[in-house]
């Protein structure tokens, strides 16, 4: 039997450049077949609201199969290896259900002589974004639409040991009237519809994205459509009611933006339809809040549709932040904040937050601003009426905006127990992940290692140094030198 400290070896041993890549996969199956002993810890598990203290856990094959508290008549359990964890912190990995983790930056390319976006990403940027993700604590992710393509190379990579990152499920590309290369589709007919769902279930995608552009006929085809394939609907709506959409039965709703005027009243609803006729305009990501009335006869029957059906939200409301605050991002997010973002995308990224508000004065700006209380109204009303909620960032890598989401959270009136509920278990439960998300036997081995106690700080997240993911243990310092390794080599 080994003891190990954890501050000189973490059974991790990472060669600097791809060649070592190889290595790892080879040596992934042992580690994880290997019985690892974490000790003398501090064990958080949301899911039950339990802190234990000199807690144990037992791994073995990438799951927990044994959990205790160091009682003074009792040993420790026999185990290949142990680790001392030296009185510090420990909880399930993080769960991302909202990372766009394989797509690139926005940009405007020429097609056919005319100019078209797209969100087509790398390999490279891909590999970035994904050790940057796990390095911030996030084991596991939910890509809500992307390249289908792209997310299976990643996953296959991911799972053989090639690629370290959180593990993913995924939709494929948005079914959305406007064309974006690389991220939407939009079929003329229902049996171009099949084709293309029945394409993206073959590359792997277990939903279908719908987006705000589709009329309420098409997403109710959608839904009945994916149902028929065995698959499941994520939608981002905005003249499409959620109510509609609860009552079809979509799956997921996404964003903290559900800006349909059916959910208005009155005055209120004649003066925001009179907003919304010029289609360019994009203030209506905050005049909806103000005009919405949250006791409303449309909003209660809405939320009282959402608990009956159990409709997964992930309102991502750091969105919302960004886009009204987008003039002044660099005090929200320094750079050194930004190391999570491959250099292609921190170059352009505050710029990209910047577009929807390009001719917005400051006093609509101030108007926005004023608008993020109640933005985190919602969160609180439907979190208090039982809606199913997790934790999204809408990004390309979790980092800061992981933790933002979770502070905005406790903004919002919840708990830091709470909070990291959302963060673990309930990103489970969205993904309908049974053995995750939890510390306890028969779970998979998912968990992070922190110096500090999010119970008293949520920063303490930014002290995580350790990521195991099924049962083998990262470095953060050692991840963060593949990043570095990954910037110097031409793919």
């Amino acid at each position: 039997m080994k003891t190990i400290n954890l501050k000189k070896s973490l059974l991790v041993c990472l060669v600097a450049g791809f060649s070592s890549q190889l290595v790892l996969a080879d040596n992934l199956s042992a580690v994880q077949q290997d019985t690892v002993l974490y000790h003398n810890a501090t064990l958080l598990n949301p899911a039950t609201e339990q802190q234990l203290n000199d807690g144990w856990l037992l791994v073995k094959n990438g799951n927990i199969v044994q959990m205790g508290q160091l009682q003074a008549d009792a040993g420790l359990p026999e185990a290949a290896n142990q680790i001392d964890l030296q009185g510090q912190y420990v909880m399930p990995g993080l769960i991302d259900v909202h990372l766009h983790l394989t797509a690139g930056p926005p940009r405007v390319v020429m097609q056919d002589g005319k100019p078209a976006l797209t969100l087509q990403g790398n390999s490279e940027m891909t590999r970035y974004h994904a050790i940057s993700t796990l390095a911030t604590g996030v084991t596991t992710a939910f890509s809500p639409a992307g390249d289908a393509a792209a997310n299976a190379e990643y996953l296959r990579q991911q799972q053989s040991g090639s690629w370290p990152g959180p593990k993913l499920s995924y939709a494929g590309y948005i079914f959305e009237p406007t064309p974006i290369l690389g991220g939407s589709v939009h079929p003329k007919d229902e049996a171009g519809w099949q084709v293309e769902i029945a394409s993206q279930k073959a590359q792997g995608a277990d939903y279908i994205k719908l987006y705000a552009g589709l009329s309420k006929d098409e997403v109710a085809m959608g839904v009945r459509l994916a149902n028929e394939a065995g698959l499941k609907t994520v939608a981002h709506l905005d003249s499409v009611s959620w109510q509609y959409a609860a009552e079809l039965g979509v799956d997921i709703l996404t964003h903290a933006l559900p800006t349909s005027a059916e959910l208005l009243t009155g005055a209120s609803k004649v003066s925001y339809l009179a907003e919304r006729k010029n289609l360019l305009n994009q203030r209506f990501i905050y005049s909806w809040f103000q005009h919405v009335d949250y006791d409303s006869e449309p909003v209660q029957r809405l939320i009282g549709s959402l608990v009956k059906q159990q409709t997964r939200i992930d309102l991502t409301l750091v969105v919302n932040e960004l886009l009204y605050f987008a003039r002044e991002l660099d005090a929200l997010y320094s750079e050194d904040d930004m190391w999570v973002f491959h250099p292609q995308m921190r170059k352009r990224w505050r710029a990209t937050m910047a577009a929807p508000s390009y001719d917005w004065t400051a006093e609509e700006f101030t108007t926005a601003q004023q608008q993020l209380p109640k933005v985190q109204q919602l969160f609180k009303r439907l979190f208090d009426a039982g809606v199913p909620l997790a934790i999204g960032t809408d990004s390309v890598a979790s980092g800061p905006f992981y933790l933002r989401e979770l502070q905005l959270s406790q903004g919002a009136g919840l708990t830091n127990w709470q909070i990291l509920q959302l963060a673990t278990i309930g990103g489970a439960r969205h993904l309908n992940l049974a053995n995750t998300g939890q510390l306890a036997p028969g779970f998979v081995a998912d968990f992070i290692v922190m110096r500090a106690n999010p119970l008293t700080n949520l920063t303490a997240l930014n002290t995580v140094h350790t990521v195991v993911q099924q049962g083998y243990a990262w470095r953060v310092e050692e991840l963060k030198n593949q990043l570095e390794n990954l910037t110097k080599i031409e793919l």
